[in-house]
């Protein structure tokens, strides 16, 4: 149960405070008096969209908080710490000018989603917009599974239905990304094969420049490696022969004084230090004179590596890096089609699993849809329209782009049935979709009816209603607060009405008052009783005079 909801700056609200009771609480006032604030300080308790025009002009946040009784049973009881003995819960909201929004609960931080899932725990709350949801026939299908006893089946559904849909966009990405791939197949193989030519290796580059730049003056190469290797190998007076002869008058020394020892190691050391350049030096003497390299080759290959950088925008390495990138592409393009039929294998085991289910969910909903049916014809009939037929009407479309296995489209989460409601209004006349022939007073009384059973079914405490009167006049007030004074017993109920009948059977009466205060509008709530409960009832009831006071008393008698 509600028992207390306290609005600051929120509109035209500076500061109210509205208690709440047992059974049939109604809000009243003018129009324009701002009875719907009532209704956007709720939704912003249950994780409503909070805008920062919300705020009262002035103020740097607005705030609602709501106390509730809980009922013993609650299933969030566990999840906030809540002892047996502890009945109350306060949820508070608060939003700054600056946009940030947070939310409590019995004092601790919380998130919009988890305050949300909690309140739809405790009320259902319907807005006069929310009314007009039943008109459109994609909205019926929530009303019905709300109401149906196949929650668990519903969930499994949903749950495959996602993996259905995510496999489903995971072939298209292969499908695409090789269709792609097969439009480009032909460049990258020409690409690949265009690199592949070049006998790319690591510092291929570097090499050819420089068997070039020896080419370029093989002459001076070839004289200065001569010289060198004379002086340091060849005849008498070379590096090596005067090494050769050093060594050996030490190593007479070293007979008579050993100190010389490691002196007689640093030559010999030298020596064959010497003897290793001498040897490379000749290897490369001997590659210089046998064959010359191809210059005009080696130009030809600098060339046209030089060329692919100048083209790709690529350095040497980025080059090689290209060349291994196309070989992967093609090569998974090769390897695609194992993609795409593993993929089409995963898709087609999820539709086989998914297809008992989704049809034995149609069979559930067409089972709860009569029993629905049978419930609202009843409620119906009490409420005033004598002869009205409600139906609800499931069906699959022929097309069913899942039953053809065609994946370009998601499965809903809801599977594959369409869910309207239809309604005779009178005997003698055709059933048409709801849309179609109901009025504004016959779809007020639906959507209480269809509200008061998904109540029922979800075990929800409260309902809260916003003129759900609405389009009907007085010789049906009666019946409508006949019915909500009769829900009271086992709901609590909140509702905003502009019917006398209504607010003459509420066991709690609050008025919204509007004033100007200090050249500013100011709106706030006050609970009625005795002169003036009969006071607002008579003004609900129009006219002038005394008959008017006479009635509204005899009203409030009746209630």
């Amino acid at each position: 149960m509600l028992l207390e909801l306290k609005i600051r700056n929120l509109a035209v609200v500076e500061d109210a405070v509205i208690p709440f009771g047992e059974g049939l609480n109604v809000i009243t006032g003018s129009t324009g008096a701002g009875k719907s604030i009532i209704l956007t300080a709720v939704e912003l308790l249950s994780g409503g969209r909070a805008r920062r025009g919300l705020i009262r002009k002035g103020a740097d946040s607005l705030s609602i908080e709501g106390l509730f009784e809980v009922p013993v049973d609650w299933s969030w009881r566990a999840e906030l710490g809540l002892e047996r003995g502890e009945e109350v819960l306060s949820v508070r909201r608060e939003v700054t000018v600056s946009g940030k929004s947070r939310i409590w609960l019995n004092g601790m931080l919380s998130t919009l989603a988890v305050a949300r899932e909690l309140m739809k725990s405790l009320f259902e709350l319907h807005g006069q917009h929310r009314q007009q949801e039943l008109l459109d026939p994609a909205n019926h299908v929530r009303y019905l599974d709300s109401w149906g006893d196949y929650g668990e089946l519903l969930e499994r559904v949903g749950s495959l239905a996602e993996r259905y849909n995510g496999a489903k966009r995971e072939l298209s990405r292969l499908e695409e990304e090789r269709r792609k791939h097969e439009e480009e197949k032909d460049y990258l193989r020409f690409q690949l094969e265009e690199l592949e030519r070049l006998d790319l290796t690591p510092g291929l580059e570097d090499e050819l420049e420089r068997k070039l730049s020896i080419q370029a003056d093989i002459h001076t190469f070839v004289s200065n490696l001569e010289s060198a290797r004379s002086m340091i190998s060849e005849g008498e007076g070379s590096a090596l022969d005067r090494i050769g002869a050093a060594e050996r008058l030490l190593g007479a020394l070293l007979q008579k004084d050993g100190s010389w020892k490691e002196a007689l190691e640093g030559l010999k050391e030298a020596g064959a230090a010497l003897s290793d350049i001498s040897r490379g030096i000749g290897h490369a003497l001997s590659e210089l004179e046998g064959e010359p390299e191809d210059i005009e080759r080696l130009q030809d290959q600098l060339a046209s590596i030089q060329r692919l950088r100048r083209k790709y925008r690529l350095s040497y390495d980025a080059l090689l890096e290209k060349r291994d990138e196309l070989r992967g592409i093609l090569n998974r393009l090769e390897a695609g089609s194992d993609e795409i039929i593993e993929a089409e294998r995963r898709l087609d085991a999820i539709r086989t699993e998914l297809l008992p289910l989704l049809e034995e969910l149609s069979e559930r909903r067409a089972a709860s849809a009569g029993e629905l049916d049978g419930e609202v014809t009843a409620e119906l009939e009490s409420l005033g329209m004598k002869g009205a037929l409600f139906e609800t009407r499931v069906s699959r479309p022929e097309n069913s782009a899942f039953l053809m296995a065609d994946h370009r489209l998601d499965l809903p989460p809801g599977g594959w049935d369409e869910i309207e409601f239809r309604i005779r209004t009178n005997i003698g006349e055709d059933i048409h979709p709801l849309a179609e022939i109901a009025s504004g007073g016959e779809l007020s009384r639906i959507t209480l009816v269809l509200k008061r059973l998904q109540a029922e079914e979800r075990g929800i405490p409260i309902l809260i209603f916003d003129e759900i009167d609405v389009g009907l006049g007085a010789d049906l007030g009666g019946v409508i607060a006949d019915r909500l004074k009769l829900l009271s017993g086992h709901y609590q109920i909140i509702c905003i009405t502009h019917l006398a009948q209504v607010a003459s059977r509420a066991s709690n009466h609050v008025r919204i008052e509007k004033r100007i205060l200090n050249g500013r509008t100011v709106t706030n709530a006050r609970r009625l009783s005795g002169d003036d409960r009969i006071e607002e009832i008579a003004r609900m009831l129009g006219g002038e005079g005394e008959l008017r006071e006479r009635l509204a008393a005899e009203l409030l008698t009746r209630g």
